[in-house]
């Protein structure tokens, strides 16, 4: 099992939309793959009819409320529902939407770390997930910020966080910090590394001659401490996003689905565990000494 997270600092980058995709392009390839709606303050999984949740399934916050009150983790599979569309495709929402605002004020996140154990409950949580579902990869949703429960999904849970962002100062104030807390829980409390991978996402689709956009992309890249290109998904203008389309699945041809599978490469890549990942790591690690080989007999 690989967690992987997508965490976004600012809202409207498509965060959502880009961890459906690549959802149900993992299924599709064969991975069994559940999805987790962390986003617990602005919801959403439940919405695309492809992962079949419905509004009265419980989710997150019912499984947090019943342990608190009854001091023991309920059964995962009672919170979990299957899509209709794709047999090797789960979905963990945030909460039944009935009441879901008194539900969610319920909880103190902090009092549930410091005098329930939450810690080891979202241990027993993936635990169960583990042997429940036995999924290939679990994709978390994540709220966006710094709120109580960021550190739950981008510190604690992953294996891997996805960071999406716009390229402005806003976004890159932000995510910088986060960045650094999760390489420093990497380096001080885990015993792999969690994977950081990044994508520009939601980037207009226009000419760079004044090089804004290359100029903002060199600033993320030293700020966030990375070498590598970030994916870049660009903005979709149709009217098809209305009905929140699903393109790796409805539109396998378009541009968009292409930028999508691009981050589940990169996802796959991170993945020790999947012999497509394994396979393209190696690739690129050939492919990588053989420039610098190439490169070496040029001087």
């Amino acid at each position: 099992m690989y967690i992987s997270t997508f965490y976004s600092f600012k809202g409207g980058v498509g965060r959502t939309m880009a961890l459906v995709n690549a959802a149900v392009e993992l299924a599709q390839r064969g991975r069994r793959v559940l999805a987790v709606d962390f986003d617990l303050e602005a919801p959403g999984l439940d919405t695309f009819d492809i992962l079949g949740a419905a509004r009265d399934q419980p989710g997150i916050v019912d499984f947090v409320r019943e342990y608190v009150v009854t001091d023991r983790a309920p059964e995962v599979e009672r919170f979990v529902s299957h899509s209709p569309a794709l047999e090797n495709l789960w979905v963990m929402p945030s909460g039944s939407q009935r009441q879901y605002a008194a539900s969610l004020g319920g909880i103190d996140w902090q009092d549930l770390y410091e005098h329930h154990d939450g810690y080891l409950l979202f241990e027993d949580l993936k635990a169960q997930w583990r042997h429940s579902l036995q999924p290939d990869y679990v994709l978390i949703d994540s709220r966006t910020g710094h709120t109580d429960t960021c550190g739950i999904c981008t510190r604690q849970l992953p294996d891997a966080v996805t960071f999406l962002f716009f390229p402005n100062e806003q976004n890159l104030r932000g995510l910088a910090d986060v960045v650094r807390d999760v390489r420093a829980e990497s380096e001080n409390t885990r015993e792999h590394p969690i994977e950081t991978h990044f994508v520009m996402s939601n980037v207009p689709d226009l000419d760079d001659e004044d090089d804004i956009l290359r100029g903002m992309m060199a600033r993320f890249k030293e700020d966030l401490g990375t070498d590598s290109e970030p994916q870049i998904v660009h903005r979709n203008d149709s009217l098809s996003l209305l009905n929140q389309v699903v393109f790796t699945r409805d539109r396998p041809k378009s541009r968009l689905a292409k930028e999508y599978r691009g981050v589940v490469d990169q996802v796959v890549e991170g993945n020790p565990q999947d012999k497509e990942g394994a396979l393209r790591y190696a690739d690129q690690v050939q492919r990588s000494d053989g420039l610098d080989r190439y490169e070496s007999s040029r001087l």
